[in-house]
């Protein structure tokens, strides 16, 4: 009969290392929580950056498709958004460019004094042949998470490392109307 007590006594609570075992276990689980978390987040700004990129791709290359005869007007060397312009006076496919310059920057943006402009957009068009019809239009930014630096050279070092830059490219097929 004291056997039994004494049986009955010893298994009636929890002993501290049971109790510090479930915290332990606890604690990895709150920590594994908080890194999903942490790169949920950075995911959904990266996928946030990327619709916005592919936006403002699908705007130019529907400008240079639109503007059939002066498609060549919009190739240049130049990385747009990098600086904001002023596109008064400016017509055709030069006030095309500056108007999508200031795209990129985020200056067009209603957050007062074109705060979207920490994404980081810049935008290049190229004509690789010049025979062909063919135009790309790029749009490059910052991404907060590293990986492999895309083989599109526009807006190289623009990000510092480059494994922090992204890209995402159209061609543009515009027609030729000779006959």
């Amino acid at each position: 009969m004291k056997l039994e007590r004494r049986a009955k006594a010893r298994q009636g609570g929890f002993s501290m290392i049971e109790v510090l075992v479930t915290l332990l276990i606890l604690a990895f689980g709150l920590i594994g929580m908080a890194g999903f978390l942490t790169k949920a987040t950075a995911m959904t700004a990266d996928a946030a950056q990327r619709a916005r990129a592919a936006a403002l791709l699908n705007d130019m290359a529907s400008r240079v498709a639109n503007n059939k005869a002066n498609a060549g007007a919009y190739v240049s060397a130049t990385v747009h958004g990098a600086t904001a312009r002023n596109c008064a006076g400016l017509a055709g496919a030069e006030r095309d460019l500056c108007e999508w310059n200031n795209l990129l920057l985020g200056t067009n943006d209603a957050q007062a004094g074109g705060n979207a402009a920490f994404l980081g957009f810049r935008g290049c068009i190229t004509r690789p042949n010049a025979l062909e019809p063919v135009f790309v239009v790029t749009v490059a930014w910052g991404s907060l998470t590293p990986g492999i630096p895309p083989a599109d050279t526009c807006a190289v070092n623009a990000y510092g490392d480059d494994t922090h830059r992204r890209v995402i490219r159209s061609q543009v097929r515009v027609a030729t109307l000779a006959a």
